[in-house]
């Protein structure tokens, strides 16, 4: 189709040409026909020119003259014209009804998508929940069977600590001295003054405590007899240290009765603020006020 248009708008500017260079008329159609073939030559710069093509000339030739040629020029004006209408290409474009519908479709199938994600969530904490009862389940029942234990524990301590004290009575009673209501062992290890108490009240008895001359005239012997020919002082339940001079037994009751070391060189307690505790010497049983973190022997009494 282009082509056939390029023909036309070629022989149209032969048929201008040969208007405006030649004003007179041409006397032979022979030489109509080789002046028209030489233009057309020259317009389509071809060497030659096809037999259809020089037929078709003389047919134009023929149609009347000038007035053949200005009929067919507004003929090739009006197939070709120089504001051709433009070819508009329309593509198929979806309606809006359904771009509506499609934009419908993408919402909804999001919002079922986030729907199954929070399903599967759902899922996944009540499963979590159930793991959480169980295993705040499991943690009530250990922490009552530790609750148990810790009771048994206790009970056994008590027991065990109660047992303990019952043997430690029973052994002070077997291997010490007896008064009608005390038993007094005498143990070889050196302590402070509240390690050995401590002790003595672990085997279930305290330090001795000797209420009347009776208990200690049995302290006096049982020191003379378990250390002579020695003289090692040991540890009683007495001291001052709540008050100076204001003797008191381990129990809190206030001493009645005292047997101080005295002669003509040294007068017990002399001590003062330094010396708060008391000890009975072995070789005589005398009561010596000593410095309460000095290491010595001591003695425990127990109960009928």
């Amino acid at each position: 189709m282009e082509f056939g248009v390029m023909m036309q708008l070629l022989l149209v500017g032969a048929l201008l040409r040969t208007t405006q260079g030649q004003r007179e008329e041409l006397t032979s159609e022979e030489e109509r026909k080789a002046l028209m073939l030489k233009h057309l030559q020259e317009v389509l710069e071809l060497s030659e020119v096809t037999e259809e093509e020089a037929a078709q000339e003389v047919i134009l030739t023929e149609i009347g003259g000038s007035d053949g040629k200005e009929v067919l020029a507004e003929e090739v004006e009006e197939e070709v014209s120089p504001h051709p209408t433009p070819l508009t290409l329309t593509t198929a474009s979806p309606a809006q009804g359904e771009e509506e519908e499609d934009g419908f479709t993408y919402v909804f199938s999001r919002l079922n998508s986030l729907d199954a994600a929070v399903h599967r969530l759902n899922v996944q904490f009540y499963h979590m929940d159930v793991r959480v009862a169980q295993f705040s389940q499991g943690l009530a029942e250990l922490k009552g069977g530790l609750n148990e234990v810790r009771e048994t524990l206790t009970s056994l301590n008590e027991v065990a600590t109660h047992n303990q004290k019952e043997l430690g009575r029973i052994d002070g009673c077997l291997r010490g001295r007896r008064t009608q209501t005390k038993c007094f062992l005498i143990f070889k290890h050196f302590e402070v003054y509240d390690g050995a108490q401590k002790l003595c009240a672990a085997r279930g008895g305290n330090l001795a405590m000797p209420a009347d001359a009776t208990e200690l005239a049995v302290l006096r012997r049982y020191l003379h007899d378990a250390f002579q020919p020695y003289n090692w002082p040991a540890w009683v339940g007495i001291h001052d240290r709540r008050s100076e001079g204001l003797w008191l037994f381990e129990s809190g009751q206030r001493v009645s009765i005292f047997d101080w070391y005295r002669d003509h060189l040294v007068t017990q307690p002399n001590g003062n603020t330094r010396e708060n505790c008391v000890s009975l010497s072995s070789d005589d049983g005398k009561w010596w006020d000593n410095d309460c973190e000095r290491r010595m022997y001591y003695i425990c009494e127990y109960r009928l």
